[in-house]
């Protein structure tokens, strides 16, 4: 184990059986980093419990104490710690199980200087801007009230100069040491932290905007759709559930179907995201795909009742992979379904609630899941989106789920 030296820098946990990989990873990051190194699960826990690390990496297998049970405890016992997972392998159910983590990036063995020294700094950036973020917002509830509807809040937003120039300052003083270029790219990390947020209000939900992202990503470049359409939809993705800071916790976390009036707050949602995103200086298509998130084929869908080839691409790409998040994940009124039970219900709903000819290569993709995962798409997905540039009326309730 290094020496504590310079307590400015982030303390580094390097975890890996193989003494080869621990060793290169301990060389590259020793110069900027203090490292500390850890052969098993149980060894790692106890440096954990005593020191304080700001990020871990690790290798998912382990003799023993495995990668998988080492993050499990580690989210319930430091859920502060930032994780990279440095492995050979990943498949869509295990990338998905790793996303479920929150772990900040994901890297392929062999890895080399610069991919390690990139996901470091990116993690302990991410870090930075969560802590950064937290005060944003709480700057934005002092700003607007904090016990006010979101649909009010932006409706006097509309309205009153005066709230819009207190918003204004909120924003310019989480911003104040960035260039201007910078700025869109903290609004994002800002949205992104409000969205994990939300998600914490409902254990149920957690790591669900992570999940759809990798899905959705996936369908993406599986239809061949351009960079950019590739990165809106995944910053999208990420967004996509941001109106719900206006739904009440025992709404969201409700162990029974909503009633009607229920319903209507909740599926008030999309409109509410979209709102919140346009005047932020996110790309058109962004608000456009979280709005129309939720309309349907058949014309049955909010909040626009859509149909068909009206609905946006992305929009019908973000639908199907927050629709099969939400079947694959256990929430407060059912249990999860299994993969191929929500293979086949998507299948059953092509043409009606799903555009047929997407939920075939969504099961396409699916199916072949024993497939690599492409690390970069995976690193992506785990990372927030952008950050790489940065030093369900479907909610069928009849159908059991609620997106």
């Amino acid at each position: 184990m290094d020496q504590l030296q310079n307590p400015t820098r982030a303390t580094i946990l390097i975890v890996d059986d193989e003494r080869g990989p621990r060793e290169s990873l301990r060389i590259i990051l020793k110069p900027t980093h203090r490292v500390l190194t850890a052969s098993t699960g149980p060894e790692a826990l106890e440096i954990l419990r005593t020191i304080p690390v700001n990020l871990v990496t690790l290798d998912l297998n382990m003799p023993g104490l495995g990668g998988d049970e080492l993050m499990r405890t580690m989210r319930c016992e430091f859920p502060q710690i930032e994780i990279i997972v440095i492995t050979g392998w990943g498949t869509v159910e295990s990338a998905s199980e790793a996303v479920r983590f929150g772990i900040a990036d994901y890297l392929q063995k062999p890895f080399d200087v610069v991919q390690v020294s990139a996901a470091v700094t990116r993690a302990v950036v991410r870090q930075t801007g969560r802590r950064h973020m937290v005060g944003f917002l709480e700057n934005l509830g002092n700003a607007v009230g904090r016990e006010r509807q979101v649909a009010d809040i932006l409706t006097d937003l509309d309205t009153s100069p005066y709230l819009h120039g207190r918003l204004q300052t909120a924003i310019d003083h989480a911003n104040h040491e960035l260039d201007r270029s910078e700025k869109p790219v903290r609004q994002l990390q800002m949205l992104q932290v409000l969205a994990e947020t939300i998600e914490a209000k409902d254990s149920f939900m957690i790591g669900h905007a992570r999940r759809t992202a990798l899905y959705a990503g996936l369908l993406a470049e599986r239809l061949c759709l351009s960079g950019a359409e590739r990165e809106h939809i995944r910053i999208a993705a990420f967004l996509h559930d941001i109106g719900k800071v206006g739904v009440p916790e025992e709404v969201l976390a409700k162990p029974a179907p909503l009633d009607s009036e229920e319903l209507d707050v909740v599926k008030a949602h999309a409109a509410v995201g979209a709102r919140i995103v346009e005047p932020l200086g996110m790309p058109g298509p962004v608000a456009e795909t979280i709005r129309c998130h939720h309309e349907r084929w058949d014309g049955r869908g909010y909040p626009d009742g859509l149909a068909g080839d009206e609905i946006p691409l992305a929009a019908r790409v973000l639908q199907l992979a927050d629709v099969f998040d939400a079947m694959t994940s256990d929430r407060p009124f059912r249990r999860a379904r299994s993969h191929e039970k929500a293979i086949l219900e998507i299948r059953d709903c092509a043409g009606s609630q799903f555009d047929p000819d997407l939920a075939k290569e969504f099961v396409a993709l699916l199916e072949s899941q024993d497939g690599d995962v492409p690390v970069d798409m995976l690193a992506q997905a785990v990372s927030g989106p952008a950050f790489d540039r940065v030093p369900a009326a479907s909610s069928v309730q009849n159908g059991g789920v609620r997106t």
